[in-house]
C-alpha cells in the first residue's frame, strides 16, 4: 500500500498556488531608494571553513558577511505588492495591468520572482 506524501512533500496545483499569499519575512533588512527600487542586505551564510577565513583575516570577525540585492523597478513593484494580504494571483493580475503585458507572461515573471525570494528567505507563502 503507497502511502500519501506528506505535506511538505506535496506540490500545490495552479489554482492553489495563485491562491496562496506570500508575506514578507519580518527579520528581512531592506531599503527603499530614492528612485523607488528595493535594497536588501542579507547575510551570506558560510561554512565552517569559511567562517574560520572570514574570522582569521578581517578587522573585525564578529560581523557577519553580507551581500547585497538592487531590484529593479518590476522587482520592486512586486514586492511593495507583498502585504501579507494579496494572493499569488491578485499581485499577478496587478502586474499585468501595470506593465501592459498579457496575464500569462505575467505569470510567469512574477511566480519566479516569488519562487526567487521564497529561496533566498525574504516572503513564505501562506
Amino acid at each position: 500500500m503507497k502511502s500519501s506524501p506528506s505535506e511538505k512533500e506535496r506540490t500545490l496545483n495552479r489554482t492553489e498556488a495563485l491562491a496562496c499569499i506570500p508575506k514578507q519575512n519580518d527579520t528581512t533588512s531592506w531599503v527603499e531608494l530614492e528612485n523607488g527600487d528595493i535594497l536588501f542586505t542579507y547575510a551570506i551564510p558560510l561554512s565552517r571553513f569559511f567562517q574560520a577565513l572570514h574570522r582569521k583575516f578581517t578587522k573585525n570577525s564578529l560581523e557577519t558577511p553580507t551581500k547585497r540585492l538592487h531590484l529593479d523597478a518590476m522587482g520592486s513593484f512586486v514586492w511593495k505588492l507583498i502585504d501579507g494580504e494579496k494572493s499569488v494571483g491578485q499581485i499577478i493580475t496587478t502586474f499585468a495591468k501595470e506593465y501592459k503585458v498579457s496575464n500569462m507572461e505575467a505569470e510567469t515573471a512574477v511566480t519566479s520572482f516569488i519562487k526567487t525570494l521564497g529561496q533566498r528567505g525574504f516572503i513564505g507563502l501562506y
